[in-house]
């Protein structure tokens, strides 16, 4: 079996099984986050512990137990703080001189972070209401909340960059005021079959914006769009979000409920990643990935280097201040990825 025929394969197989928290860890391997000052690297995931990295080096020079599966890493504003998602959807704080969990915050999952506010949105997704909590990024104190009606699902969120505004996206529901089709016009090909079937399969989603941290609605509208899998995640540019999800049919939404559709350039969205600004947005899955500059949406794509035996996915990823971009994958390696977009160079971590 070749490596492409795997992806559609397991592709398959993983849409069906995955959850929300899961959907961050695909095949394992690891997450990743760079310091502000970036001269600290962090990676973990199903290894249970933090691998701490010199960033000139690129070697492990510490190691810390926690104990539980990593899904997601992010420092907070002054990096003093390391934030460590779990499987379970709890937040860790971890003190970044000690390593040490100083603080958890259970019913927190599908973190957010605005390095620049210093705050971190997450998911608790309460039978009676889900509510996305608004949390300082340096001690998990609350600053804020959103709650949601009963039987509301939410599927992605993500903060702006500023910490400003908190997108929503529910999951889809039955719409009886939605055409419904069973056949796509044979003369639709790519993105504008996708959006036929989108707007004819019976189906609309909600999507909604709120002010940070007050929790005011902004912005509600009814969308013909929906992820097809879980593991989405919402960036912002100005003032339109981007939703990108696992399949990788994704979309920018504006205030208005305008939706356009696109696709990154590599397969499935196994890792997505941004930078701290939101201005770089890289997305991977099998031993290839996308660099993709918001503004203008130019898109360059990298591949690494091939390892035998198993095939290796990227899973997470970090960006520097100067546009250089670390990709953490299923191999336990983390790839440096140049300004440019091209691939440099992999970095075992063990």
């Amino acid at each position: 079996m070749n490596r492409s025929t795997f992806g559609l394969i397991f592709g398959g197989i993983f849409t069906a099984l995955c959850t929300a928290s899961f959907a961050a860890t695909p095949l394992g391997g690891l997450a990743v986050a760079l310091s502000p000052a970036e001269d600290v690297m962090v990676a973990g995931g199903d290894n249970r512990a933090l691998l701490i990295v010199d960033t000139a080096k690129m070697e492990v020079t510490n190691r810390a137990w926690l104990g539980v599966s990593i899904t997601d890493l992010q420092f907070n504003k002054d990096g003093s703080q390391l934030l460590v998602q779990d499987t379970d959807g709890t937040i860790h704080q971890v003190d970044a001189k000690k390593w040490e969990v100083a603080k958890s915050e259970k019913k927190a999952d599908q973190m957010s972070v605005s390095r620049e506010a210093d705050l971190v949105a997450a998911l608790d997704a309460d039978y009676a209401g889900q509510v996305v909590k608004i949390l300082s990024a340096s001690d998990l104190s609350p600053k804020g909340k959103v709650t949601l009606e009963k039987g509301q699902k939410v599927v992605a969120l993500g903060l702006n960059a500023s910490g400003t505004r908190l997108a929503v996206l529910l999951d889809a529901v039955t719409d009886a005021t939605e055409p419904k089709a069973t056949e796509t016009p044979k003369d639709l090909k790519d993105l504008a079959a996708d959006e036929f079937k989108l707007k004819n399969d019976g189906k609309t989603s909600q999507f909604m914006v709120f002010e940070v941290p007050e929790g005011k609605k902004i912005v509600d509208k009814k969308l013909y769009y929906s992820p097809s899998s879980s593991g989405a995640k919402i960036f912002f540019s100005g003032d339109n979000a981007l939703l990108v999800n696992y399949s990788n049919l994704n979309a920018t939404v504006t205030p208005e409920g305008e939706v356009t559709l696109f696709k990154f350039e590599n397969s499935y969205n196994y890792g997505i990643g941004a930078s701290p600004d939101q201005s770089i947005i890289l997305t991977g899955g099998l031993s290839n990935g996308s660099y993709t500059k918001v503004e203008g949406m130019n898109q360059t794509t990298f591949t690494s280097d091939k390892l035998p035996t198993w095939p290796e996915y990227f899973k997470s990823f970090a960006v520097a201040k100067d546009g250089t971009a670390y990709g953490a994958t299923s191999s336990f390696r983390v790839a440096r990825i140049k300004s440019n977009g091209s691939f440099d160079k992999a970095f075992p971590l063990y």
